[in-house]
């Protein structure tokens, strides 16, 4: 049984150490000051925002509008398996405002608004004819995302790094002892056993 206990600490010092070393080296190459220290304002992380889109939906279409700027790409397919529908003709409302729109590439429509939209949710209505199937789809246009794009970004936790150090440090010592208890203990057996 001991054997088989002290090859498992010994594989657990071996596994802590190296995550002992990489902690170490990450928290040493930060840098650290404290209150009235600081090294300026740090660049500010490059926000991946999600551009405003629209969803609908019907039995027989998918209609997925993304509005960047003044530009609305349209992007449709048909519900059941997803095939993108060419040659469709598709009349568009924003809040009751008719938007031309225009086939770009297969199952890809655009549009130009001819003014930009204000903040907050817009009703939007399209009437899709495609073949010999027809469809009124309708969605909202939510557009209140602009304050998450302007938040500063989430200060970075640091403070759980020398506890998450400690922790690791502390672990390891009490295995390395408990392995060093193990070896005493088999030499002193080994000794009393001669």
């Amino acid at each position: 049984m001991f054997p088989l206990m002290l090859s498992l600490m010994h594989r657990l010092c071996n596994a802590t150490l190296p995550l002992l070393a990489t902690l170490a080296l990450a928290w040493g190459t930060t840098a650290h000051a404290g209150p009235g220290h600081d090294h300026g304002d740090a660049p500010a992380a490059a926000a991946a925002t999600a551009l405003p889109r629209f969803a609908a939906t019907s039995d027989g279409f998918e209609l997925v509008g993304v509005l960047q700027g003044q530009h609305l790409s349209l992007y449709l397919d048909r519900a059941p398996d997803n095939s993108p529908v060419d040659s469709a003709q598709i009349t568009l409302e924003i809040n009751g405002t008719a938007v031309p729109v225009q086939a770009h590439a297969t199952g890809e429509y655009e549009a130009t608004l001819t003014q930009p939209l204000s903040e907050g949710e817009h009703a939007v209505a399209a009437t899709i004819v495609a073949g010999t199937q027809s469809d009124l789809l309708a969605a909202t246009l939510d557009l209140h995302g602009n304050e998450a794009a302007h938040a500063e970004p989430a200060p970075v936790r640091r403070k759980a790094l020398p506890w998450l150090a400690g922790l690791a440090a502390l672990v390891a010592a009490a295995a390395m002892a408990w392995v060093s208890m193990q070896r005493t203990r088999r030499t002193t057996a080994a000794g009393g056993a001669a």
